[in-house]
């Protein structure tokens, strides 16, 4: 049985490269209102073997509050933008860039925040599919089932 990850990070690098997972995380924010993050957030929370609680979401949807709608939001938003013009300058492109690795930093920092709501929970156990599913489940509305089902099975 696979050791339990330790840090996020590393952990949501290598998971969003997995094969599935971030086409499905991108479907899960564009259709579904979805933080990445926070999903990876959930994965990383099973695979220490923990099924998220209500005090858990608490203090994630704290440390949302403070790094995506005033940080990471603008930043997509304008590195979004910049690509349309991009094309046309490669100065737009250098610029795009620049935009595209603050907005990586400041979800590396939101993790980081997330990260620190686990400092509470209990030693990390092997991790059990159920626990992954109802993690995604929590961090999913209803309606969006096939996309929390294409993110388990791509996260598995």
């Amino acid at each position: 049985m696979p050791k339990p990850p330790e840090s996020f990070w590393p952990y949501a690098l290598d998971a969003y490269a997995r094969p599935g997972v971030a086409e499905a995380c991108l479907t899960a924010q564009d259709a579904h209102g979805a933080d990445v993050p926070l999903l990876l957030w959930g994965a990383w929370a099973a695979a220490r073997g923990h099924t998220l609680t209500e005090a858990d979401l608490a203090a994630a949807a704290t440390a949302a509050a403070r790094w995506r709608a005033p940080v990471i939001a603008p930043l997509r938003q304008a590195r979004r933008a910049l690509k349309t013009l991009a094309a046309s300058a490669a100065e737009n492109e250098a610029l795009r860039q620049a935009v595209k690795a603050a907005e990586l930093e400041a979800e590396r920092l939101y993790m980081a925040a997330l990260e620190q709501v686990a400092d509470g929970w209990p030693t990390p156990t092997p991790s059990c599919q159920r626990t992954l599913r109802d993690n995604l489940a929590r961090l999913l509305p209803p309606e969006a089932a096939p996309v929390t089902e294409r993110l388990h099975k791509a996260l598995s």
